[in-house]
Order: C-alpha cells, then sequence, then structure tokens
C-alpha cells in the first residue's frame, strides 16, 4: 500500500476492498458498526483517514474513527490522530444522526451575498 511519509494512505489507495467500502457506504446503524468492528483495528484507523480525505465520505470517516482505539489513530498519525478524533467526537455530539451518511449542512456563499458585503 503506498503511503505519504505520515504513513496515512494517499489519495488514490483504499486500505480496504471497494466492495467493502461500498458496503460500508450503504448500510447505517448496527450493522454498518458491525462491519466497521470486523475491520482489523490499524486497517480500520487507515480506513478512516482515507475515508476523512474525502469530503464526501467524511460523516463515514467520523463514524469509523469513533470505533477505532486512540492508540491506532496516535500510532499512525501521531497528533493528527488526536485531531481526527477530536473532530469525530465534536461531530458525534452535534450531528442529528438521522442522516448520518450525509455531511453536515452548510450555507453555501454566493457572489449575491458576496456582493452585498
Amino acid at each position: 500500500m503506498a503511503a505519504n511519509r505520515d504513513g496515512i494512505p494517499n489519495e488514490t489507495t483504499c486500505p480496504v476492498s471497494l466492495d467493502l467500502l461500498a458496503q460500508l457506504l450503504r448500510l447505517d446503524g448496527d450493522l454498518r458498526d458491525d462491519l466497521i468492528r470486523a475491520i482489523a483495528p490499524m486497517e480500520r484507523a487507515r480506513l478512516a483517514f482515507f475515508c476523512y480525505n474525502r469530503v464526501h465520505l467524511r460523516a463515514l470517516a467520523f463514524r469509523i474513527t469513533l470505533l477505532c482505539e486512540l492508540k491506532e489513530l496516535r500510532i499512525l498519525a501521531g497528533a493528527k490522530g488526536d485531531m481526527l478524533y477530536q473532530q469525530a467526537t465534536e461531530y458525534g455530539i452535534f450531528e442529528d444522526h438521522s442522516h448520518d451518511h450525509e455531511a453536515p449542512k452548510r450555507r453555501g456563499v454566493t457572489l449575491a451575498r458576496t456582493a452585498r458585503g
């Protein structure tokens, strides 16, 4: 597996099969959590970072992160592991969980709003 100097998977490498990733995206709740827990601990941590680096997979990254041990995240990425765990925890506190698979909604900036100041 190709990785950057931190050992975090790069943009082209998924640490699990694409079939497994597709299952994780389709499932939610306990079924998804059980599937995540079945992934080896270090592979799970790599998958959390892989998903975090893709905005459309960020909610899944946070869910995976919360099912990781902080120890594995730290071994894999040092302080970045702490950062990811903190963000996942904050996301879990504020997220509605009814739309668990979607990224938090944010108001976009438009030229009209920007022009008005």
